[in-house]
């Protein structure tokens, strides 16, 4: 089954790191980091809906500046979600502008911002039209470290070290559910409205006794249960996932957090900024080093591997650092 997902790295692996994610057969994009955006188009930017911003040093927010100027005016939400202080972070790039015309506007831009801490989740908006002065401020439930669950997906975070707080992210596409048309009309069932229903409910997680009211074009309405309608018309299959880290370290503790976070996934973006030989500079940078990336996908037990956000001092050594973080991955 083909995926709804489009990711793309926005820049070489030597630039400012950042992955952008587009839907298939829509106008919405996810971004991950906001490092420099000038290889994105006006058109992509503004396909964006939620960001997630792994800390806020420049290499990985600088791009806000950039991406505010195209969507001032569009009448847009955007939905921001980074780590501790980031509320803070947020309002002081916006406070560095002058607002004295927002009035005159009637299509502006709003910001939802989530901060995440380790028992809950901080939120608060910023509109354009007060001046992006903070309001509805609150805290809710951080649960199974999931920061957004739509219909067809989910974006969980893991909180890492980068002697600051740093987020990693899954990006998890929910069951592919589809109706086997031949076997619906094998069985002599009417389409309508119930298989929209027996869809959600799968999706839902409902348990398989649960019964649904099917028609029936020679039996009149019959009672069935999910799971009778699950063997008989339905082919589930596994959504793409996604996972992307960024600037942390390598220890027991961290390792655990990333591989739980990532385990499993179709594509591991992993920063890899150091030599193998360079792991005594990658502890002092809070930084992994290409081998140490492999070691971490193999454990994770992904199935591919993008190491990215190569240090700037190994500009012709990039293959090496590939090199080393795919023969750790093949477990050589």
């Amino acid at each position: 089954m083909r995926s709804n997902f489009l990711p793309k790295l926005i820049n070489d692996p030597l630039g400012d790191p950042g992955v952008m994610v587009e839907f298939l057969c829509q106008q919405r994009a996810l971004q991950f980091d906001l490092g420099d955006l000038s290889s994105i188009t006006n058109s992509e930017l503004l396909k964006i809906s939620h960001i997630f911003i792994s800390h806020t040093h420049i290499d990985h927010f600088i791009g806000f500046d950039h991406l505010l100027r195209v969507i001032f005016g569009r009448g847009k939400t955007i939905h921001l979600y980074g780590p501790e202080n980031f509320i803070t972070n947020v309002a002081g790039k916006l406070a560095g502008f002058t607002w004295n015309l927002v009035d005159r506007y009637s299509e502006l831009v709003t910001f939802e911002v989530t901060e995440v801490h380790s028992s809950h989740l901080v939120k608060v908006k910023l509109k354009a039209i007060d001046r992006f002065k903070q309001s509805d401020k609150r805290e809710i439930p951080f649960e199974n470290g999931i920061l957004l669950d739509e219909e067809k997906f989910t974006v969980r975070t893991a909180i890492l070290e980068h002697r600051i707080p740093c987020l990693g992210f899954s990006l998890e596409e929910k069951n592919h559910v589809n109706i086997c048309k031949d076997k619906l009309k094998k069985k002599h069932y009417q389409s309508g409205p119930w298989l929209k229903e027996l869809k959600k409910y799968i999706c839902a997680g409902k348990s398989d006794e649960y019964i649904l009211e099917v028609p029936s074009m020679v039996k009149g309405t019959q009672k069935k249960t999910l799971g009778q309608l699950k063997l008989e018309l339905v082919l589930i299959s596994p959504g793409q996932k996604i996972s992307y880290v960024v600037d942390t370290v390598y220890n027991e503790a961290n390792k655990k957090r990333i591989i739980d976070l990532a385990r499993g996934s179709d594509i591991f973006y992993c920063e890899s900024p150091f030599l193998a030989e360079e792991e005594a500079r990658g502890q002092e940078r809070f930084h992994l080093t290409a081998r140490q990336a492999g070691i971490i996908a193999r454990q994770a037990e992904v199935k591919k591997l993008n190491v990215f956000h190569f240090s700037g001092r190994h500009t012709l050594r990039t293959e090496q650092l590939i090199q080393e973080a795919d023969e750790a991955f093949m477990g050589k």
